[in-house]
């Protein structure tokens, strides 16, 4: 979050909202000496939902590689674009989902084309299908008893 706050949103003008549990007071004060930053504290699921529901971008930069990211899931299951570094995608089948980016600059860039364009239909049915055929609890419920029994 504090490399968002002072690599990416620290110069461009699109909203940044923040949320986490249990932030530091450095993170609380860093958040809001931007106009177009802010950090929602400790938001419940029901909160923390809308927020991903609306978001134009989540943006979800990982700094290891340990495998597939639920906060990531959620964010592709339940929001718009997602906006993530290759750490994040290690080892997911999400590649066509995403959009990659390393550097600040990088992030900059896509943040700002991303949240001036449309989610479409095309983009839902395309996120589906991938989602449901790898990651559906049904089909790998069925699956884990399959190899049970």
């Amino acid at each position: 979050a504090e490399w968002l706050l002072t690599k990416v949103f620290n110069d461009i003008d699109i909203p940044l909202v923040i949320a986490g549990k249990n932030p530091s007071e450095h993170l609380e004060k860093l958040a809001h000496t931007n106009k177009n930053t802010c950090l929602v504290s400790n938001p419940g699921e029901k909160e923390l939902q809308d927020l991903i529901k609306k978001a134009q971008v989540n943006i979800l930069p990982s700094f290891n590689n340990t495998g597939v990211k639920l906060k990531l899931l959620n964010a592709l299951y339940n929001g718009r674009y997602c906006l993530v570094n290759a750490a994040a995608m290690d080892g997911t089948a999400l590649n066509n989902l995403c959009e990659v980016a390393e550097t600040a600059e990088d992030f900059k860039t896509m943040a700002f084309t991303l949240y001036c364009q449309t989610f479409s239909e095309t983009d839902t049915r395309l996120r589906e299908t991938v989602l449901n055929s790898n990651y559906n609890n049904d089909t790998n419920a069925r699956k884990l008893i399959t190899l049970i029994y």
